[in-house]
């Protein structure tokens, strides 16, 4: 299974934003980001869902307006 468009326009969006370091990582079927000032960001690899925490198992989910306008983000011209 690879991760869909749409999960990584939300990656490209948390990056160009400073919201997160550059490094994607997979682990198991998500997608892992490092977010500047601590923890992670966990998206699905259909990019429906994002969420925030040190472990998948802990991480709170995010609004979905912020995931849609993290998607516009990453799939803008640079």
């Amino acid at each position: 299974m690879q991760p869909t468009d749409n999960a990584t326009a939300v990656a490209a969006g948390l990056c160009r934003t400073g919201r997160a370091a550059q490094h994607t990582e997979r682990v198991g079927n998500v997608l892992r980001l490092a977010r500047r000032g601590g923890s992670y960001y966990w998206i699905s690899f259909d990019g429906a869902e994002l969420r925030l925490g040190e472990t998948l198992l802990d991480a709170e989910p995010l609004q979905s307006t912020f995931v849609a306008a993290m998607a516009r983000v990453g799939r803008a011209p640079k």
